[in-house]
């Protein structure tokens, strides 16, 4: 009898996840043709029927509450996938495709959703705001052809025209979420959206963030790995010195100060990287040529696992700087300690192996490498 009342209890508990449950959707699609509900995995779990505009999805069970991805076509061909978070309850999901670059409209008695809801019609919001400067600014422009204007002047609107339009393609995440935190502070879903943002490119401004988020966003699971991942990188700050693992191409260590250069770009790569192939190019042919009389070096972390294909295209790509592999792949020590969210990644060292800074993108480096010369002459 006492262990038929321990699987009783055990019953109990189970039947009481409140992550698992009827789901059930109804709600307008115009235009639109699909309307699918995929896992992480992108396996189908739900697909609509639609009549007439009008959108059911009768109920369902589902299995655990969480993120999921919302995947939609118009009848025209144009698709578009957001992210949706289901627990049971019912979902009304409008879709215009007119608006299919925006998140749609979706109403649930989930309160996580509702969050998730509010910060997409924000981000909407702000970058038809910054779409609507550009439109303004490139109207003024086209009306001052007849005009005379002082010395300059028309250069400068020029100038601001092309910063405003620069913001406007550029979808500034980060502003977004500090907008969204002070008009719901007490939001749960913070950690989640940083999480997905390149929060490694600046982790200070992102860890001065995550600090105003709520207790709620904090404490959850994603809040906790956020936390520690931040904390990782605030070994990246400029002046710090992450250790490199791994050997060299001949199976010896690396010592990153016997080279002694002046200035180090550190390139993290990968064999099957087509970007970071490329990128190889334009260092040998370009970036060494300019700077290597000034005091540049170069050093290269792979991220492959198998030497074979390392080695082949090291010689392929005629990489005559100092090569270095612990041949771990994405499970390399390396990919902590310098904060490697995506291949290639760059930095800029000091010929100590400290980090001068660390370069979003490679089209960066030689501005970055200018600006270094032009103060260390």
């Amino acid at each position: 009898m006492k262990y038929l009342g321990l699987i009783f209890i055990a019953f109990l508990f189970v039947g009481c996840d409140r992550s698992q449950g009827d789901i059930e959707f109804t709600g307008t699609v115009n235009g639109i043709s699909t309307v699918v509900i995929r896992d992480q995995s992108n396996n189908n779990l739900y697909t609509a029927d639609i009549q007439s505009g009008k959108l059911t999805i009768s109920k369902r069970f589902l299995k655990s509450s969480g993120y999921y991805k919302l995947m939609y076509a118009g009848t025209s061909g144009s698709t578009r996938n957001v992210e949706i978070y289901l627990e049971p309850g019912s979902y009304t999901l409008n879709i215009d495709i007119n608006k299919i670059n925006n998140y749609p409209s979706i109403t649930s008695t989930s309160k996580i959703q509702t969050q998730l809801s509010a910060y997409n019609a924000l981000a909407d919001s702000l970058t038809a705001e910054g779409r609507k400067k550009v439109v303004s600014l490139n109207s003024k422009l086209n009306n001052l052809k007849d005009t005379v204007l002082r010395p300059g002047e028309y250069t400068t609107m020029v100038d601001k025209f092309q910063t405003e339009e620069l913001k406007a393609n550029q979808f500034d995440g980060l502003n977004v979420l500090k907008t969204f935190i002070s008009r719901y502070p007490d939001n749960e879903i913070a950690a989640h959206i940083m999480l997905k943002m390149d929060y490694q490119d600046d982790p200070a401004a992102h860890a001065k963030v995550f600090e105003t988020f709520s207790s709620a966003a904090k404490s959850s699971d994603e809040g906790k790995e956020l936390e520690g991942k931040l904390k990782q990188l605030s070994k990246l700050a400029p002046g710090s010195a992450p250790a490199i693992a791994g050997n060299t191409a001949d199976g010896k260590t690396f010592d990153i100060k016997s080279l002694n250069k002046k200035i180090i770009l550190l390139d993290i790569w990968r064999s099957s990287n087509g970007t970071s192939r490329d990128n190889h190019l334009h260092i040998q042919n370009d970036i060494l040529q300019m700077y290597g009389n000034k005091g540049l070096g170069v050093v290269s972390i792979s991220f492959d696992t198998e030497k074979d294909k390392w080695l082949a295209a090291i010689d392929h790509d005629n990489m005559k700087w100092p090569q270095v592999s612990d041949l771990k792949g994405d499970d390399s020590p390396n990919a902590d300690a310098w904060g490697v969210k995506s291949i290639p990644t760059y930095y800029l060292l000091d010929g100590q192996g400290r980090i001068i800074e660390r370069i979003t993108a490679f089209s960066d480096v030689r501005t970055a490498l200018d600006d270094y010369f032009t103060k260390h002459h």
